[in-house]
């Protein structure tokens, strides 16, 4: 079958020479938008923090509209050239593609079901998560899926881009602003804006960076995408938002899974998670600093100490770096040691069925212990004080699991018709607050701030797109992520994807979706697709 798609795959390129500068065209205005969109925009900030959503938003929406623009007048001159060569780009349609479609027309029964027309479509105040984004978002996959065509040096570009954001970002922690932002607090750090914002961004270029260090065969790649990891790997410890640990968790557990297979990727892990240890470590040394430290955490969870004082705060990271120092060391010298026999039989551990079972079974007892160590030393009970992390309430999570509990109670307030559609694109709060016992308790929680999703993405599309657009949301996501874990052996740049897209979407498990990362969201499933298309598997 594979065979045949790409032999098909490459006739339709044979066959379609009038049309290749039509094409050519549309990846160049592509590329030039891409470099725009992971180079130029997280820098986007006029006017500092104040209105920084609205005014990244603004930025956004044109740049797009213009390159969407362009899109389609390529794509109308390929059909009045060649009816028959838009074929080459759109006729064949993976799973994914059918999920995305799907979801497309989800969000458009939403619309049109909505009792807030005008929210619905642009969506609300300050977020805009409306049916128009929900288009463009949903347009950026099948348009890169399509024209873009991947290079490393691209994902250099916007790996490197990244890293600017993430020093400033570290350094605003630590008190030390290079660019001067107006409106200066510790809630609102680097070019991003809020804490929250700047780790959904984090969510998805992080991950990138940490599986291309872990897949990378070139010396200096390897090299580049190391000094990378580190600098994410602490951007991500210090940035003040709990909700990145979840990030670590997802990278670290898909890639472990990923290394079970290869000695040399499970020196990689290892190596990764040396470089956490550390990170937590640098973070520590550099609390130290006379007039360097900026104490923020400790509001977050009511008080309590947050996840990163806890973690750089004494010698357990440091522990942890010298027993997985010692253990890939021991490691390397076992498996290379003169005695063949016994490489090999620790080799072939790591190389076939039985290192599934045996990764299970780590995961499950390291976690286990995990969840020991948290109530016994640092976990329900912190200097006779309870954490609340530990503990679903009202209050867990800021507040989320007020929201959690009032967008379940609001959704089962909802019509049949509504259950399935939803409320309308964005339109979580329109409606939360017209229901009384769910807005009495968030007024309650959060007083005069409107919740405007539930800081949950999967919840806050069921109430918005309804149960029919979550299904279609759950397909495309859950299809692509295990399309790209299959063809990832052939393709290492689908494993870059893989992480970004499950690290992300836990992450959304208690955050949102916004503009400064979901673009980005779309953007990397559809280059992704777009390099398994080239490689003849899109129907698989």
């Amino acid at each position: 079958m594979e065979t045949e798609n790409r032999k098909n795959y490459k006739e339709i390129q044979l066959n379609s020479g009038s049309g290749n500068w039509l094409k050519k065209i549309g990846q160049n205005i592509l590329s030039i938008y891409f470099i725009v969109l992971t180079v130029i925009y997280p820098y986007y900030a006029p006017g500092g923090y104040l209105e920084i959503g609205e005014n990244k938003y603004i930025f956004f929406r044109n740049v797009t509209l213009v390159w969407l623009a362009a899109m389609l007048l390529v794509i109308l001159c390929t059909v009045v050239r060649r009816p028959g060569l838009l074929t080459e780009y759109f006729h064949r349609m993976s799973v994914t593609d059918w999920f995305a479609y799907g979801y497309f027309v989800a969000v458009m029964l939403s619309y049109l079901c909505s009792s807030y027309k005008e929210e619905a479509l642009w969506g609300a105040q300050g977020w805009y998560m409306g049916t128009v984004m929900q288009m463009i978002f949903v347009l950026l996959y099948f348009f890169f899926s399509r024209y873009f065509v991947y290079r490393v040096k691209w994902v250099a570009v916007w790996l490197a881009a990244s890293a600017g954001v993430f020093v400033l970002g570290i350094l605003n922690r630590y008190s030390i602003y290079p660019v001067d932002m107006a409106g200066q607090t510790p809630v609102f750090i680097s070019t991003l804006g809020n804490i929250n914002w700047f780790c959904g961004y984090w969510s998805v270029t992080a991950p990138m960076g940490m599986a291309l260090y872990w897949c990378s065969k070139g010396r200096w790649y390897r090299v580049a995408a190391g000094v990378y990891s580190f600098l994410a790997i602490l951007a991500g410890i210090v940035q003040g938002s709990e909700s990145a640990y979840l990030v670590f968790a997802a990278a670290f557990v898909i890639l472990l899974l990923f290394s079970i297979h290869s000695v040399q990727y499970f020196y990689r892990w290892m190596q990764l998670c040396m470089m956490f240890a550390a990170g937590c470590q640098a973070a520590r040394l550099l609390r130290y600093l006379p007039g360097f430290w900026l104490n923020y955490g400790s509001g977050l969870n009511g008080g309590s100490p947050s996840m990163m004082e806890r973690l750089t705060s004494g010698n357990g990271t440091l522990w942890a770096l010298c027993i997985v120092f010692s253990g890939y060391v021991l490691l390397r010298l076992w498996i290379h040691r003169k005695d063949r026999d016994a490489s090999g039989r620790i080799r072939n551990l790591l190389e076939d069925g039985r290192g599934n079972k045996i990764c299970a079974a780590v995961l499950i007892l390291c976690g286990c212990v995990g969840l020991c160590g948290l109530f016994k030393f640092g976990g329900l009970l912190y200097g006779g004080e309870e954490v609340p992390i530990m503990l679903f309430r009202e209050d867990w999570g800021n507040g989320r699991g007020a929201a959690w509990n009032c967008s379940i109670e609001a959704y089962r307030a909802l019509d049949a018709l509504h259950r399935i559609v939803g409320v309308g694109p964005d339109c979580f709060a329109a409606y939360v607050y017209e229901v009384p016992a769910a807005a009495g308790r968030l007024v309650e929680e959060f007083g005069s701030e409107r919740l405007t999703n539930a800081h949950n993405e999967g919840l806050s599309m069921l109430m918005n797109v309804g149960a029919l657009g979550c299904m279609c949301y759950a397909g495309f996501v859950g299809s692509a992520l295990i399309r790209f874990c299959k063809g990832a052996r052939g393709q290492t740049f689908l494993y870059v994807c893989a992480v970004s897209l499950l690290a992300y979407t836990v992450h959304n498990m208690v955050s949102f979706q916004q503009v400064l990362s979901t673009p980005y969201f779309f953007m990397l499933l559809g280059m992704g697709e777009g390099v398994l298309r080239k490689a003849g598997k899109d129907y698989e």
